[in-house]
């Protein structure tokens, strides 16, 4: 049993969602974390450990958090927080839609989410869509609507 399961949750996370059909239909690029430019406009990108609004600046992919599980000290509880950033810039619709085709690739993500809370196994009790923080802003390339969210997941370490 692994002492941190952030690295393969983050893994999981781009490899389900790099994999996953509904994502490739609505033909969205998923990064395993942040991307190296930002030619952004006129697809939608998800990112995986990054928010998407700083490229090539260095951000912070998530967080880990530990705490005894009971009183024998040999089991701990792993709190882990993946950031991850859904944007789409879109010359000529106005915000609505590209807020709406964000809308839809996060919807996405939850069902994705709520059919499998371990991850394909990355973590040993649930993973969940825990919080999402809207953006939009009016770019030279049209209208830029972006989600940053966090993936929380809950494991067991044995020590």
């Amino acid at each position: 049993m692994p002492e941190f399961f952030f690295p393969a949750l983050v893994t999981a996370l781009y490899e389900r969602w790099r994999d996953n059909a509904q994502l490739q239909a609505l033909e969205v690029t998923v990064y395993d974390g942040p991307a190296d430019s930002d030619e952004d406009a006129g697809r939608r990108e998800l990112f995986v450990g990054a928010t998407g609004e700083d490229y090539g600046e260095g951000e912070d992919a998530g967080a880990t958090d530990q705490e005894w599980a009971n009183a024998n000290t040999v089991e701990r509880d792993s709190y882990d927080q993946v950031v991850c950033g859904v944007w789409w810039v879109q010359d000529g619709p106005g915000m609505a839609t590209v807020r709406a085709g964000v809308a839809e690739v996060l919807a996405v993500i939850a069902a994705d989410l709520r059919a499998d809370v371990t991850v394909g196994g990355a973590v040993t009790f649930d993973a969940e869509l825990a919080s999402v923080r809207w953006r939009q802003e009016q770019t030279d390339g049209g209208p830029r609507f972006g989600a940053v969210f966090t993936v929380r997941a809950k494991s067991r370490v044995y020590i």
